[in-house]
């Protein structure tokens, strides 16, 4: 990109509207740890403008649901009862099925026909309960480039911060921000930024951090609130996953997922493993405790940016343009 184009894409008048003007980025958002849900239990927590529920059936299966019952509106997160696949309500012991739909009411009275769950499309990787906002999924849960069972994952709760999720993942591909803040270099800059589709957004880039060196990775965005980078860090296979989802308020929490290739059985190479997860859980959190403080309190805008911008303004179109749905709304919140 020249830096004329860059101008084009960055003049005044293409701000990016806050998460909920116009709905929410139709995107597979973490909605809780996998460990935190033990079989037959049910929680509910905040999500986008209103609340969900998550609960896991007898068989195992987790599901996410809109979290008010359609009769009174108790939150079914509590005191609410799993039985079998079905969740009853603990205010009238009204009992949702699986596809989210009403199918007994103790008192014998007839269920009225609107009376069901919001579904939102669930699944579960790196440790993690997904939903996706929409009917239907647009693309699959995030992964990196190497197969799942391929890799050690370490999966932590990481931040709390008054931005819209897509702001975060913006710092990836700032490379002032990254020089200025953190110290970093980048050695390569990507040759092309890609959008294989309205999903994703990707490019090559290799830093030079001051305490870990070299690290050549390839970024790849999924959605607009999941970010994976694949490489090399200290020369060991590492990669990691940034996986965030919106609050009410305009707030995003999030969480990192650290990964490596799976030792062989041996003690040195378990040590390897240990090393390269602890090191890259070391690395991201230093990250984000630098990044904390100015997050907080940044007044986030994007219509002043120079020429070395070009790599954010392409991800800010990007941002732009992507798909906003709200389906669930009249049962959330």
């Amino acid at each position: 990109m020249n830096d004329m184009t860059a101008i084009e894409y960055i003049r005044p008048g293409l701000e990016i509207a806050p998460q909920g003007v116009g709905g929410y980025d139709q995107n597979w958002y973490p909605v809780m740890m996998s460990a935190d849900l033990g079989a037959g239990e049910a929680k509910s927590t905040d999500f986008m403008d209103g609340r969900v529920l998550v609960y896991r059936g007898a068989s195992g299966r987790a599901y996410v649901r809109s979290a008010y019952c359609r009769h009174l509106g108790a939150d079914l997160g509590v005191k609410s009862k799993v039985v079998g696949e079905d969740i009853r309500c603990p205010f009238h012991a009204w009992r949702y099925d699986a596809a989210g739909q009403c199918v007994h009411i103790p008192s014998g009275d007839d269920v009225p026909a609107h009376a069901r769950l919001f579904c939102f499309p669930t699944a579960e990787r790196w440790g993690l309960i997904w939903a996706f906002n929409g009917e239907q999924p647009l693309y699959d849960t995030p992964h990196f480039t190497v197969a799942d069972d391929e890799l050690e994952t370490r999966t932590f709760l990481h931040v709390e911060l008054p931005q819209d999720h897509w702001v975060l993942l913006s710092n990836s591909c700032d490379f002032q921000h990254l020089h200025a803040l953190h110290g970093m270099t980048v050695l390569t800059r990507p040759g092309m930024v890609s959008r294989p589709d309205p999903h994703h957004f990707e490019y090559p880039v290799v830093f030079e951090d001051p305490k870990y060196g070299r690290m050549e990775q390839f970024c790849r965005v999924f959605g607009t609130n999941v970010l994976t980078l694949g490489g090399q860090m200290q020369g060991q296979p590492l990669h990691t996953m940034f996986a965030a989802m919106p609050l009410p308020g305009n707030r995003t929490q999030g969480w990192t997922i650290i990964s490596t290739r799976k030792g062989d059985g041996s003690e040195a190479d378990e040590q390897r493993v240990q090393m390269m997860l602890g090191g890259g859980e070391a690395f991201f959190r230093s990250l984000v405790d630098d990044d904390d403080p100015i997050m907080r309190r940044a007044h986030f805008r994007n219509d002043s940016l120079s020429a070395s911008d070009w790599a954010l303004a392409e991800y800010f179109d990007y941002v732009r343009n992507y798909p906003r749905a709200h389906p669930s709304a009249k049962f959330i919140v």
